[in-house]
């Protein structure tokens, strides 16, 4: 007898529903981003935290960059804020000729009008450069901290050098023309963010009020502005005839940052759409080359894509790397042992004892017993053992304690052994005290190869248990030198 119609498509249906469930429950790849179509004639977006390009269109041609000149006016600003030699309450003095030139907006464009014989605050002026693009209040500031613009552009194309930086800066605003290129832009803006986070302060401000005018950004990108974009607090925008539109931006997502770079775009529309579709790239980027779920976004991304690439044993959970855990005394060893594999530089196997002569045939062969009491079976056993027996760790009451948290000065002491370092003292940490006699010249030397490094108050917090993204930093930094 055969079934009914109806009792046949529910079994179809009922197969098709289940032939769904599992696909849905195999992991598929997600496929690369599509690169932006980008209209200016210059492009770039790099990973503020490793400095990684993501995409690149035409980056090293010399363009010009007008009002993104500033960046760099307010970058030696703050280098003046951070000597002493200025502070935001300072007033800076405004001559009759740059008043004069405070209203030129045929030859200082982006005027916001200075009256002078005032006095203007290093804050406020930062304001004017930074939002409205104010040309005369960079000159305001060049004189003032140099003693004349050209000593000042000096300076600037000095600066720009020490930085990596391929500029030739001819005047402190952008109004008239020089050039740059938009990778070298996007190297100042991530060095500017670097050193002087603060300045974030200034470029998110979506306007100023000067003198009783209201004066918007012309970042369009910030909250509640034309393009706004998620994330985004800064940077700045430039327009010439000369240059085109110009804007380098950035814009935070998940903790981790992006800069975007555009020059010689054919209107403010596509400045900005052109960064739109950088910034949105660069974020995809990120999640598609990311090792692990969980690290596209974390700092440690970088460490743990070298780190897996090289065939280093991670312990991840599948699509989880679990970077903010605390590190395991059995996961460092495995992390350690395969670095050293995979790198090709672990210590040579001891020589095992000579077989006697003449072997007793009847005898009945002793089991073999792990190395600690605390490990059979284990996941990690084999790589304890492997690390135990080259002397990379020591044996000491017959235990291991594989699930106990490690602590910095314990790694310290291991890298110590494994490696050849120089010995040299790079201590010099506000908690060099808490270190234990035990560990104070593993310390020492590791810390003076950099493979440790201070924190938060130049601490070096040796008795803290490290987190497995901190691990992965380390032992790639071990990588890197061997």
């Amino acid at each position: 007898m055969y079934p009914s119609k109806t009792r046949f498509s529910m079994r179809v249906t009922g197969l098709v529903l289940l032939l769904a469930l599992l696909l849905s429950s195999v992991a598929v790849a997600a496929p690369e981003p599509q690169r932006p179509s980008i209209t200016a004639a210059s492009a770039i977006v790099m990973d503020y935290d490793t400095g990684e390009v993501l995409y690149e269109k035409d980056a090293d041609t010399m363009r010009v960059p007008a009002s993104m000149t500033k960046v760099m006016t307010a970058y030696i600003i703050f280098e003046e804020l951070e000597a002493g030699r200025l502070t935001l309450d300072t007033t800076v003095p405004i001559s009759a000729a740059n008043a004069q030139k405070s209203r030129d907006g045929r030859n200082y464009p982006a005027s916001v009008p200075l009256t002078a014989g005032s006095k203007v605050s290093v804050d406020t002026l930062l304001k004017l450069i930074l939002i409205p693009s104010a040309s005369a209040s960079c000159i305001v500031m060049a004189e003032y901290i140099s003693g004349s613009e050209s000593a000042f552009v000096q300076r600037m194309n000095e600066t720009a050098k020490r930085l990596g930086m391929t500029a030739a800066y001819e005047n402190s605003h952008g109004a008239h023309v020089h050039y740059l290129t938009a990778r070298s832009q996007a190297i100042l803006v991530r060095a500017f963010i670097d050193r002087f986070p603060r300045i974030l302060n200034y470029t998110s401000l979506t306007g100023v009020t000067f003198n009783g005018k209201w004066y918007p950004n012309t970042n369009k990108l910030l909250p509640g502005l034309d393009y706004a974009y998620e994330g985004a607090d800064g940077f700045k925008t430039g327009t010439i005839s000369a240059a085109g539109y110009c804007l380098s931006a950035t814009a935070v997502k998940n903790g981790r940052r992006i800069i975007s770079v555009v020059m010689k775009s054919s209107n403010d529309r596509t400045r900005h759409t052109d960064s739109t579709a950088l910034l949105d790239y660069g974020f995809a980027m990120l999640e598609y080359q990311s090792p692990y779920d969980d690290v596209a976004y974390h700092w440690c991304r970088e460490d743990v894509a070298d780190l897996k690439e090289l065939g280093v044993e991670l312990h991840a959970e599948g699509d989880s790397f679990r970077p903010d855990e605390a590190v395991t005394r059995a996961e460092f060893t495995a992390m350690l042992y395969t670095a050293l594999e995979q790198s090709g530089t672990l210590p040579p196997e001891p020589a095992l004892p000579e077989e006697p002569a003449e072997e007793d045939e009847t005898a009945v062969p002793e089991p073999v017993q792990p190395l600690f009491y605390d490990t059979n079976g284990h996941w990690a056993q084999d790589y304890i053992e492997k690390a135990t027996r080259l002397d990379l760790i020591t044996d000491t009451d017959g235990y291991f304690y594989p699930n106990r948290l490690i602590t910095r000065q314990e790694m310290m002491v291991i890298l110590d052994r494994c490696l050849d370092l120089p010995d040299e003292n790079g201590l010099g940490f506000a908690d060099d005290g808490d270190i234990a006699l035990w560990a104070l010249e593993a310390a020492a030397r590791t810390s003076a190869a950099g493979l440790f490094q201070g924190g938060s108050g130049n601490a070096l917090r040796p008795l803290s248990t490290s987190t497995r993204a901190e691990a992965a930093a380390v032992l790639n930094r071990v990588t890197a030198m061997l």
